[in-house]
């Protein structure tokens, strides 16, 4: 039977973190990444950087117009995906720590972990699988569409861009359109994959902690069941309450891990998810400048902007959903237990069990500030206060 671990249980983590050129770590181990992946990974860094320095040069000499209805989601994208890895960069210790207590409770795993680690990760990987093909399509088809100007003019302008750049003086050749266009499609297809794999990577890391929440209001409410203890005698009662009092002794431990990795996770993330919740405002509100023009856009920009759109909104709900849930998760691990046979324990076992349910208020919350914190509810209000700030930059357009 297979040992699951943090690496293998989520195989689109691992892949996007490859792919996008990340390397956040996945295992303990830094030889995990070969020297192909960390070369790869520098090249792609210097993409970037490219594409950065260009889209920076082109919102300083595009009109404002133009600056604010096509540079401003890549530049929102761009500061929010370099804070968040660099962050997470330079945390590399704490988040090794994390990933091998994770590790450690995975090495003893049952058929429950397992179950409940499969229900945990399935309702989010076809979603995201989705999202980050039609996400880099979309990226791509309306960044590369500059191209088609070749068979229409010879001279061309910063204007002509998509996505604000600046490579020469204008006007240029189309040899330098065609190159830099090309340059462009990349970092920004690149840009996404960094975007997506940071994502990805941070819910990878709050599922894994609902996971062991869910997996303590498992055992307790199995615990529980079928306790007819006025049913027998006196001999296995007694033998029954030693067993429930090592098992809950072994939730307990479990549980204590848990505690302590939730500490952690909240040092790692915190800040990058009252940034994320900030972030957002802007974000969908140029998100939603930018759909105000697809009915002056050709037929395919203006597919790629909705399909963008779309994916934006389905990547951000999914992410404030698997906060939700390890919130209730967090706060729900003995409700079903409570509705068993525990009154029926031995005093000890019944302090016990009421100490769990005392721990059980312990809501877990990854934001530093309360009223950052990504929820189902935060969804909405982020998306009305978008909306709000969209309309007054259209208004006074």
């Amino acid at each position: 039977m297979k040992q699951i671990n943090f690496e293998n249980v989520n195989l689109l983590n691992s892949r996007v973190n490859l792919l996008s050129g990340n390397l956040l770590p996945i295992a303990i181990d830094n030889s995990r990444f070969s020297i192909i992946w960390r070369i790869y990974s520098v090249i792609v860094w210097l993409i970037e950087l490219i594409h950065t320095i260009a889209l920076i040069f082109g919102i300083i000499l595009v009109p404002k117009e133009k600056a604010l209805k096509d540079g401003t989601v890549g530049s929102v994208v761009i500061l929010e995906t370099s804070f968040m890895l660099l962050w997470l960069y330079s945390h590399k210790k704490l988040m090794k720590q994390i990933i091998q207590k994770m590790n450690d409770i995975f090495q003893n795993t049952d058929e429950i972990m397992k179950g409940i680690v499969k229900s945990a990760l399935k309702p989010i990987t076809m979603p995201f699988v989705i999202y980050g093909v039609t996400g880099a399509i979309s990226v791509m088809i309306w960044t590369v569409r500059p191209v088609t100007l070749v068979f229409e003019k010879t001279n061309f302008f910063y204007v002509d861009y998509n996505l604000p750049a600046a490579f020469s003086t204008e006007p240029f050749s189309s040899q330098v359109l065609i190159s830099s266009t090309i340059l462009m499609t990349i970092g920004s297809v690149y840009l996404f994959l960094k975007k997506f794999g940071v994502d990805i990577y941070m819910i990878h890391l709050v599922l894994m902690l609902t996971v062991q929440y869910r997996y303590t209001a498992a055992k307790l409410t199995i615990l529980c069941q079928d306790q007819n203890f006025q049913n027998k005698s006196p001999n296995k009662y007694s033998m029954k309450n030693r067993w429930i009092k090592k098992e809950l002794r072994e939730l307990c431990r479990h549980q204590n891990t848990v505690l302590n990795i939730s500490f952690m996770l909240k040092k790692l993330l915190s800040i990058n998810f009252s940034l994320l919740y900030i972030n957002n405002v802007f974000r969908f509100c140029f998100i939603g400048i930018l759909l105000s023009t697809v009915p002056s856009s050709t037929f395919a920009e203006g597919i790629s902007i909705i399909l963008f759109t779309l994916g934006s909104l389905t990547q951000f709900f999914l992410l404030c959903s698997s906060v939700q849930t390890l919130s209730d998760a967090s706060t729900e691990m003995t409700d079903k237990a409570f509705n068993e046979g525990w009154y029926q324990f031995g005093s000890s076992n019944k302090r016990t069990f009421i100490s769990l349910i005392m721990a059980n208020n312990l809501e877990c919350k990854i934001a530093a500030i309360g009223k950052f914190n990504l929820s189902l509810p935060s969804f909405m209000t982020i998306m009305n206060q978008s909306y709000s700030i969209a309309l007054l930059f259209l208004r006074a357009k």
